[in-house]
């Protein structure tokens, strides 16, 4: 199957819980956008950037238009798409400037990519990363197996080629950092002393506690749309994709809720001879760069916390509560329609 998809490299800004806003880059979807019609998304990136859903053996033609950064006129970076973790990707497409292609603003790249393994993944600018991946130009790649289009399997999801790797709902956790100071210097045109990297707030998916728990969709957070609420029926196998874009190691726990580990950066968790090495862990411990496929049986109807075993990180600029903290809602059977989506 072929996906063309479009994205436009531009800037935007996030709103925390303690009414803040915080100017960032970012990607927006600019796919079945009229040409006309381009330019009128810049100021319009969102954090996380779009999902990209692909199955293993697609045709994956993803356009990036570079449309520029209207507040901040005067930087005219150039700007790439970085596929972390792919295995097969050629130079041409990699997106390191110094080995592959930049696209500078109002130009456009167009990347090919036929994913061959499932699993979890991540994008990122690779133009400046340390300073354009704090900024927010980070998002989510889920690639399907090929199993799922098995006609013996129709209508069911798995995480691997493995049908004991079998879900019912699936949520991506992409774990970031914000520190204010980076952000209000580029802004204000001014240069960061990375060694002075101190984030203050602590991020599930573009958002920090209660900001959390609330719906997909909510007006204020238009810019940040992905919920990291979990909502399960009792009884439902739940698919958890860590992802860590931050520059710090992560700790994540469900309370009273195990998770079974069953793929590390995007590769199955098997032995050399195909044995089952998944593993039952309270914490999943998560480094910078890294995913994590994990599996959690959805217990009674409840909340259940889910949050960052670093205490600090569960705070907004010093105030409790907030930062990487949320909840897994459970319902009673049947009570949730079949979800249609991740993070839905």
């Amino acid at each position: 199957m072929r996906h063309d998809v479009r994205y436009g490299a531009t800037d935007g800004s996030v709103q925390m819980p303690d009414g803040t806003r915080h100017y960032t880059f970012g990607f927006a979807d600019l796919t079945g956008v009229p040409e006309n019609r381009i330019f009128s998304r810049r100021g319009e990136a969102t954090l996380l950037g779009p999902l990209l859903e692909v199955t293993e053996g697609d045709d994956l033609y993803l356009t990036m238009t570079n449309i520029g950064l209207p507040g901040r006129p005067d930087l005219d970076d150039s700007h790439t798409i970085h596929f972390h973790g792919f295995p097969n990707q050629i130079p041409l497409y990699d997106g390191v400037p110094e080995l592959s292609l930049s696209v500078p603003v109002g130009r456009d790249f167009t990347y090919y990519f036929k994913p061959r393994d499932p699993g979890t993944y991540m994008y990122h600018c690779h133009f400046e990363p340390v300073e354009h991946i704090q900024m927010g130009m980070i998002g989510p790649v889920i690639v399907r197996p090929a199993l799922e289009r098995d006609p013996a399997y129709a209508g069911r999801r798995f995480v691997y080629n493995d049908p004991a790797a079998e879900f019912d709902r699936e949520f991506f956790v992409f774990l970031t950092e914000l520190d204010p100071d980076v952000h209000a210097n580029i802004e204000g045109v001014q240069e960061f002393d990375w060694t002075e990297y101190r984030p203050q707030y602590y991020l599930i998916n573009g958002r920090a506690y209660p900001d959390t728990i609330r719906r997909n969709g909510v007006p204020a957070l238009r810019q940040q749309p992905y919920s990291a609420r979990i909502r399960a029926n009792a009884g439902d196998r739940v698919l958890l994709r860590f992802v860590n874009l931050g520059f710090e190691q992560h700790a994540m726990q469900i309370l009273g809720i195990p998770f079974r580990v069953v793929g590390l950066d995007a590769q199955a968790v098997r032995g050399a001879g195909g044995e089952d090495l998944t593993h039952l862990r309270d914490i999943v411990y998560i480094g910078a760069g890294q995913t994590v496929d994990a599996l959690v049986d959805a217990p009674a109807p409840g909340s259940y916390p889910f949050f960052n075993r670093g205490y600090h990180k569960l705070a907004n600029a010093g105030q409790w509560p907030g930062g990487m903290l949320t909840e897994v809602r459970v319902y009673p059977p049947g009570g949730l329609d079949p979800q249609a989506h991740p993070n839905g």
